[in-house]
């Protein structure tokens, strides 16, 4: 999806105090800041320089060691030469890509505990540096996973980051989009739309859409639609002829589905919010579905069912 060239971006927006891609039209002011960063994916001298200064970076104030360097290993999240980094050049921005090269060797991903507190010095050191960590996180490679359960390792990376931002493809004209799945700090921005053009990422629009209506369009785009469907016939055919995963990695038998899910299907074949709204209530007053609650309080979730005879 382009994460190394979106990173090169953000940081060359730093380091220059211009706005960066996810920034755009809006007004900007700030001084440039320091930018560290450390890839173990790229070379700084072959690949990652050129893409920075493509980006509009002011590469006398990007620090980093190169994954040559033979010091490179000795960074690590809880490592004492992590700190003395910060400490001697005190960077606005701290990048690691990906987050597997920078956790310890003992430390296994998948442990939540450890991974906890393998990431937990970080806060610390924002609070006493004035340093904002950006870290790269592959995604998974599951079918129908969005959001949360795309993390590819312990969830809780997740759930220790303050912000989260996933990139992905739109699978529309070689464009991508940037999804803002988690704020504490703030609000979730909108989604926003671009393209890679010769290293140089290009801004190309906002969209509501959210990493899951995006990966629910990947996967059921090979699905046939039913010829001049109206919203009420729509509805029918997902619930007895779609799948999705639920949070424990099943997937349940067709006739049963997450209303929040039926409903960004609906919002990906174009059918609006008042329109579900009202076939939904319609078939619901036909018997011919019906809603069903599971759990209680933060963990309830609305589920749409076929009533038994709908295929009658």
């Amino acid at each position: 999806s382009g994460k190394t060239t979106v990173w090169c971006n953000i940081a060359a927006a730093v380091s220059s105090g211009r706005p960066c891609f996810i920034e755009h039209g809006e007004t900007v002011q700030r001084e440039p800041g320091t930018v560290m960063f450390f890839s173990a994916e790229d070379s700084l001298k072959y690949t990652l320089a050129r893409r920075l200064r493509k980006n509009g970076a002011d590469l006398s104030r990007i620090i980093s060691l190169d994954i040559s360097d033979e010091r490179f290993q000795a960074v690590k999240f809880n490592s004492d030469f992590l700190e003395q980094l910060l400490a001697t050049y005190r960077p606005e921005l701290r990048i690691f890509d990906p987050i597997q090269s920078f956790v310890p060797a003992e430390i296994k991903m998948g442990d939540r505990n450890a991974m906890r507190q393998c990431l937990e010095p970080l806060i610390g050191y924002g609070d006493k540096y004035g340093t904002t960590f950006l870290i790269i996180e592959h995604t998974n490679k599951q079918s129908g996973v969005y959001g949360r359960r795309r993390i590819a390792d312990s969830a809780d990376i997740w759930d220790i980051s303050r912000s989260v931002l996933i990139a992905g493809d739109t699978g529309e004209n070689g464009q991508r989009y940037m999804a803002h799945e988690k704020a504490n700090y703030g609000r979730h921005n909108d989604t926003v739309l671009f393209s890679l053009d010769d290293e140089v990422v290009t801004f190309r629009g906002t969209s509501e859409l959210t990493d899951r209506d995006y990966v629910l369009k990947v996967q059921y785009s090979g699905k046939a639609q039913p010829q001049r469907a109206d919203a009420k016939n729509l509805i029918l055919h997902l619930l007895e002829n779609f799948q999705v995963e639920d949070d424990e990695g099943n997937f349940p038998e067709p006739g049963r589905m997450e209303t929040g899910t039926l409903d960004a299907l609906l919002k990906q074949y174009g059918v609006s919010k008042n329109t579900a709204a009202r076939a939904k209530s319609e078939l619901t007053k036909e018997g011919k579905i019906k809603a069903v609650a599971t759990g209680f309080g933060k963990d309830k979730k609305w589920f749409t069912v076929l009533c038994p005879d709908t295929n009658g």
